[in-house]
């Protein structure tokens, strides 16, 4: 993608120069390697789009490696004809065109690609398409083994940072999810202050090991529209199921007391511990996804209510531009993300960061995160790249009409791609 503006080219190059922090990843591991080159397609982002432009069927062919490439290739192609110019297709292009030197899809490319599909293994390797993508350091959210973070031994791939995974903590719904917790620090747990008193411990043990944020993605199993009940109605549904372990409390109106109590317990230790919480907002992997329960307004009386906890919102709420911009303006302890959200729409993305710095302090912005696996690691490098297009498409745009100077834009620009999360995650680079 190229702007218009006759800065844009200046803007844009200056964005290449700008180290990155990705403020959102799943590489738990450096691997691991592929072994079938329709792994690229039928697995990630972009297999979303060659689902909604096929059909089931399809996709059952489509990852089958025990059918031969020539057997499933016709099933690709019918569907890259169809989905190839998404956000998610212009990744896998650029990825295609930098790591395989192919220009288009065809199965002679698929052939050669085959022969030499990139070590993920190798942590070399996958460290050098970080530095050629400028990331200098990346927030994962990879729910390790707690025990190993807690003792130090947790590995992180390279550049990483750990993000505290919430949902298995306050989704709790039997006697073995509680007891679960308990292994990690050692303890049988036979009540709801104890179970409170294991999970602080957990997380003070994290952000010991490093940790710089916590995450939450419950917005795909439940809505954000968190209540607020008493500690009576909670502890009412944690003692019906720990009193016979047979029992489990139903999804999803008889847990969502116990859980929205214990989502807001975590947000008073996540202010204590001084660590920001990252939540998942609008769209969701996959497809076939109620969207509803995930639009970031329902978050108002949460973020309302914890003031001195600082929000991140995840993937810039998309569709719902208006609702995030709200947000943003409005609440002092929201920041808004465009993790992810540069490769599901990148034309949303690019007229949301002009309207973003419009009508919300350019500081609030988190311009990049690659939300990727350590299987992926080349797109990644080519979401950056989205990202850094989009990012220069909307600024030189506000140069183009006097809204702002070339110097200006450039500010701007390093604070989205780098300066705001280096500060918001207390990062120190």
């Amino acid at each position: 993608m190229k702007g218009t503006a006759k800065c844009y080219d200046t803007l844009r190059d200056f964005c290449e120069t700008v180290p990155i922090v990705d403020c959102h990843d799943h590489a738990e591991a450096c691997g691991p390697n592929q072994k079938d080159v329709l792994e690229i397609f039928a697995n990630g982002y972009f297999a979303s789009d060659l689902h909604s432009a096929s059909s089931d069927a399809d996709m059952a062919v489509l990852s089958d490696a025990e059918r031969t490439l020539e057997e499933r290739w016709p099933v690709l192609e019918r569907a890259w004809k169809r989905a190839r110019f998404t956000g998610y297709g212009k990744m896998v292009r650029r990825a295609l065109k930098t790591f395989y030197g192919e220009d288009d899809l065809t199965l002679a490319a698929l052939q050669r690609m085959q022969d030499k599909l990139l070590d993920y293994e190798d942590e070399a390797f996958f460290d050098s398409v970080l530095e050629k993508a400028n990331i200098a350091v990346r927030i994962l959210d990879v729910w390790p083994d707690a025990k190993k973070v807690l003792d130090g031994t947790l590995k992180l791939t390279p550049r990483g940072r750990l993000a505290i995974s919430l949902p298995g903590y306050h989704a709790i719904r039997s006697y073995e999810d509680v007891q679960g917790v308990g292994r990690v620090v050692g303890r049988t747990i036979t009540a709801l202050d104890e179970y409170l008193d294991a999970c602080r411990t957990i997380f003070e043990g994290h952000k010991a090991y490093g940790a710089v944020t916590f995450k939450d993605q419950s917005a795909y199993t439940r809505t954000l529209d968190y209540g607020n009940p008493t500690r009576a109605e909670a502890e009412a549904v944690f003692n019906w199921f720990m009193e016979d372990p047979r029992r489990s409390a139903s999804y999803p109106d008889g847990v969502k007391p116990l859980d929205d109590y214990l989502f807001h317990a975590f947000m008073r230790m996540a202010r204590d511990l001084d660590l920001p919480v990252q939540l998942h907002t609008g769209h969701m992997a996959g497809i076939r996804n109620d969207i509803v329960k995930t639009n970031a307004i329902g978050l108002t009386k949460l973020i309302e209510l914890h003031r001195d906890v600082r929000f991140d919102l995840l993937h810039a709420n998309w569709p719902y531009s208006a609702e995030l911009l709200y947000l943003g303006k409005n609440y002092p302890n929201v920041a808004l993300d465009f993790c992810w959200a540069n490769i599901i729409d990148p034309v949303y993305c690019q007229n949301l960061f002009k309207q973003a710095l419009a009508s919300v302090p350019h500081g609030k912005i988190h311009g990049y995160g690659s939300d990727v696996g350590g299987d992926a690691v080349e797109q990644a490098w080519a979401h950056a790249q989205i990202a850094r297009d989009n990012i220069a498409i909307a600024l030189s745009d506000l140069v183009e009409i006097d809204y702002l100077s070339l110097d200006e834009a450039k500010e701007v620009a390093h604070a989205w791609l780098f300066g705001n999360a280096n500060t918001f995650f207390r990062l120190g680079l």
